[in-house]
């Protein structure tokens, strides 16, 4: 039975022996080690998990191996970006996956197990960036903000209705 360390999406975390993490099911079994002796077991839905690391860290293999693996993004709802190496024996459940992973600099092999509903999306990337994380992740959305501001603002001072408005005309016209 691994121990696993369970990371919930409000923050909180938990440390548990689970007999078999899969995504087979939309909950985890779990025994609970807690100073709390009236906590044994319990199930835990994935829609409420994060990510679930799975037993101790391994040393990484070399190298020459991991650069061979694919790189991937995994980006979650939450905002956060985890960059890593995956390891090509990856099981992809119905509810989430279960992936080996290096992260870039590090010398540890992960096994994370994450819950499809805590993704937005995870993402094959040919290279990796090498701008710091403060540049990668906030001037990409500032620019995007600001490109959609300046567009709407353009379409007011040419006097173009909004977008959605047009939309809902053309459904009235339609309909009605």
């Amino acid at each position: 039975m691994p121990s696993v360390l369970i990371s919930f999406l409000d923050g909180e975390m938990l440390y548990a022996d689970a007999d078999d993490v899969t995504f087979d099911q939309q909950v985890l079994e779990a025994e609970i080690r807690s100073v709390d002796p009236n906590n044994e077991r319990a199930l835990f839905p994935f829609t409420a998990i994060r990510q679930i690391i799975i037993g101790d860290p391994e040393p990484a293999p070399d190298e020459s191996v991991v650069v061979t693996w694919d790189r991937a993004a995994f980006h979650f709802i939450d905002g956060d970006v985890l960059r890593a190496s995956i390891r090509p024996d990856a099981v992809l459940g119905r509810h989430g996956g279960i992936w080996n992973l290096v992260a870039p600099g590090s010398t540890e092999l992960r096994t994370l197990a994450i819950p499809y509903a805590a993704l937005k999306g995870v993402f094959h990337i040919r290279q990796w960036d090498s701008r710091p994380v403060s540049e990668r992740s906030a001037g990409s959305r500032f620019d995007q903000l600001a490109r959609i501001l300046a567009e709407r603002d353009l379409n007011e001072r040419a006097g173009a209705p909004p977008n959605r408005r047009v939309l809902l005309s053309r459904i009235r016209r339609t309909h009605g």
